[in-house]
């Protein structure tokens, strides 16, 4: 089997580019790397790009329309030219490029599904690629259920396959813990609620700032990630008079990362779902819960699959200020509740969330079994 793999960007932080480069290493490892090929409609970016370089086959110069037309001139060329056998689209906007393959060639092709792009409206032809395709791939059961009842997608040809975490890296007591709360300025002596993630949808930060007023003076938050919001947050602050209280630290170095779920009592993502709103499964939450620390989600999206509600976390209404609070004040009243919580959702993402996994479920994938 040859098989290659259309990415709209392999480079950048962010959860579908780290998801493409996990299907791309597995795939490797399972095949071999003379088998395996990697398009990437964007290029690498200096400010936000992974660290660790990857092999790739194409580079595309973005999201123009000539840079588009030329990858999909350059794919449909490849696929004759290096005799590949199966077309895996890392995003819906791709799979017509497996359509049209399909027909030429008549090989078969498999798209990937996560969420947001999915229900916030999608145009004809990604509709036409979706429908047509092999099989369908998504990273949490709530996106294959949606795209069953919604767009009518057989539930036989969807294939379930979780966003894996690096347990070793991310880990209870990993890293330097102290040393990166002085380089960020958090007091000592506090209670830390965290949430990570980019402050460009709704993911909760004001229904978490807002309860801060109904918390004990020395419960702070600690808010990780920039985007369009933070101005408007940080006003939210002043105005509910907690701004002593919120820390916004913006993106922090991958290196920094595990330690600051490390330094938090409770990790927080409060999606609401709706149109350009909502959260297949997020990477946080697991992450979170891989350090041994209780997650807080909201019911509305597919973060309800990072929780087991009272077991490593609770599930509450990501609209409702009382209900937050509520879970808020039982959970930090109960210090043995917290450390019982991080124990077992540590050993759920070891079961249900590691890279092995991972693998062994892709190889499923790929040899129909």
């Amino acid at each position: 089997m040859r098989v290659l793999l259309l990415g709209t960007d392999a480079f950048s932080k962010g959860g579908i580019q780290r998801y493409t480069r996990y299907q791309y290493r597995a795939l490797i490892e399972l095949l071999g790397e003379d088998n395996v090929f990697l398009f990437s409609l964007a290029g690498r970016d200096k400010e936000n790009s992974w660290e660790e370089d990857i092999k790739v086959a194409y580079v595309g110069k973005g999201p123009s329309l000539f840079s588009k037309i030329c990858y999909v001139i350059r794919a449909i060329g490849f696929i004759k030219k290096n005799r590949i056998s199966l077309l895996i689209s890392t995003h819906v906007q791709l799979a017509i490029i497996g359509y049209l393959a399909k027909l030429i060639y008549g090989i078969p092709y498999y798209t990937n599904v996560y969420g947001l792009e999915i229900w916030s409206g999608l145009r004809k032809r990604d509709l036409v690629g979706l429908r047509h395709s092999d099989k369908l791939i998504g990273d949490c059961k709530f996106i294959l259920n949606y795209v069953y009842d919604n767009l009518h997608f057989p539930a036989e040809r969807s294939w379930l396959l979780y966003d894996p975490v690096d347990t070793a890296r991310f880990a209870p007591g990993k890293g330097k813990s102290e040393l990166v709360k002085a380089a960020y300025g958090l007091p000592n002596g506090r209670r830390i609620l965290l949430t990570v993630g980019r402050l460009d949808r709704n993911k909760g930060h004001h229904l978490v700032i807002r309860s801060l007023a109904f918390l004990r003076d020395d419960v702070i938050y600690v808010v990780v990630g920039g985007g369009i919001h933070l101005n408007a947050l940080r006003d939210l602050a002043e105005r509910e008079r907690v701004s002593n209280r919120v820390f916004f630290v913006g993106r922090v170095p991958d290196e920094d990362l595990v330690d600051f779920y490390n330094l938090s009592d409770i990790v927080i993502l409060l999606s609401v779902f709706g149109k350009d709103e909502g959260e297949g499964l997020p990477l946080g939450l697991i992450e979170a819960s891989a350090c041994g620390k209780p997650i807080i989600c909201g019911n509305e999206d597919g973060s309800r699959e990072a929780v087991e509600d009272g077991v490593n976390g609770v599930i509450v209404s990501p609209r409702v200020l009382e209900d937050l609070v509520g879970k808020l004040r039982d959970l930090l009243r109960d210090p043995e509740k917290l450390i019982e919580m991080g124990r077992v959702g540590r050993q759920k993402v070891v079961r249900d969330f590691s890279y092995v996994n991972f693998k062994q479920e892709f190889s499923k994938i790929i040899s129909g079994d």
